[in-house]
């Protein structure tokens, strides 16, 4: 429990601190050359997802069972900083911060698990292979 506590909280400090990372990145890279659209969108569909897919493989490397809960738990501070409720009244305005909320959070989740899938596999921890040999 404390192992997972510790992933969760370490979850929320790397996506805040890539948050700032990739902020600094664009503000001093990119900006005299682009617009502000273009840089909203190139936050919303390309450095988000990024941060969300790190986030996720940090805690399926780091995570000993269930890394997809544990990541999404670890983002949904994060996403709903990054994308909270900026009072829009309505069904659109809640599906539109609502949407790229679940969506990273999913993308993270997904990414947790593959990692973790991948590092078990390659660490050759599947008990259930080696009783099936071992019994034939």
């Amino acid at each position: 429990m404390f192992r997972k506590t510790l992933l969760v909280i370490t979850a929320t400090i790397l996506s805040y601190a890539l948050t700032v990372i990739g902020g600094y990145v664009i503000v001093y890279t990119m900006t005299p050359a682009r617009t502000d659209a273009q840089l909203s969108v190139f936050v919303r569909f390309v450095l988000n997802p990024v941060i969300a897919l790190l986030v996720g493989g940090v805690v399926g490397i780091l995570s000993k069972d269930h890394p997809a809960w544990t990541s999404a738990i670890g983002l949904v501070a994060w996403a709903l900083l990054v994308h909270g409720s900026r009072g829009s009244g309505g069904i659109p305005g809640v599906v539109t911060w609502t949407v790229p909320v679940v969506t990273y959070i999913a993308i993270g989740a997904e990414a947790a698990s593959l990692a973790w899938r991948l590092r078990r596999r390659a660490s050759g921890d599947r008990p259930g292979i080696r009783a099936g040999v071992a019994a034939s």
